[in-house]
């Protein structure tokens, strides 16, 4: 009998930079060359842009999993002039994108199954002074991915996972830089307050986070609508 070889073809949007692209090498790792994937770069696949993500999809869909790990956390007070801009600008690549790339796939390929999963926050649970915005775009986001489980069931999954802080991403880096700073302590201070506020003391590693991902999106068929904490306990 002729051997039958799954093909799986995996679209990760952010998937040249941090959690996208060590979830792109873990995929590889344990699926080899049953799996198809693709990482577009912003030009090729913005957003932000819905036309230019309809035809990305077009040209290259219908894909069997997506991954969206475009995400984007600029530090503000609540205070700051213009904060409705700000938060837009979170809520549109941080929630409104998922949506727009999820609902596009749908239009364009009505019957081709689709599991999902969008990269979160811990920080959509857990108030952070200066985060209102990132904040409530991955709160937002999680109940996006509940809904979009609802209404998309049972020919689509579609599920979140939402890691702490993670080593090796320049949203970690960033916010190291600008935390002490902004909330004028010490390195130290700020290192020694996230570790008291983490049981495991320490920060998610990128493989970590990649391991849950490929878990959750090659899961069971009745695993929909799952926000996936990874944080240490927090």
């Amino acid at each position: 009998m002729e051997e039958i070889i799954v093909t799986y073809k995996v679209l990760i949007i952010g998937g040249n930079s941090g959690i996208g692209l060590a979830t792109a090498g873990h995929i590889r790792g344990v699926w080899l060359e049953s799996a198809e994937i693709h990482t577009p770069s912003k030009p090729e696949l913005d957003v932000d842009a819905p036309l230019r993500v309809e035809s990305y999809l077009s040209r290259h869909g219908p894909f069997t999993h997506i991954v969206y790990s475009a995400g984007i956390n600029r530090l503000a007070w609540a205070s700051k002039k213009k904060i409705s801009f700000h938060m837009e600008d979170h809520f549109a690549i941080n929630c409104a994108g998922f949506v727009e790339v999820i609902g596009a796939h749908i239009r364009l390929f009505p019957t081709a199954y689709i599991s999902a999963v969008a990269v979160s926050s811990d920080a959509s649970s857990r108030p952070m002074r200066g985060s209102v915005a990132y904040c409530a775009s991955k709160a937002a986001l999680n109940m996006a991915v509940k809904v979009l489980a609802r209404e998309l069931a049972p020919l689509h999954r579609i599920n979140a996972v939402a890691p702490g802080m993670v080593e090796g991403t320049a949203m970690t880096a960033y916010i190291d830089d600008t935390i002490p700073a902004f909330r004028g302590w010490t390195d130290e201070e700020a290192l020694a307050y996230e570790r008291a506020n983490t049981p495991t003391k320490r920060r998610a590693t990128l493989e970590e986070v990649a391991e849950t991902i490929t878990w959750v999106l090659f899961g069971p068929d009745q695993m929909t609508g799952a926000i996936v904490e990874i944080n240490g306990g927090k």
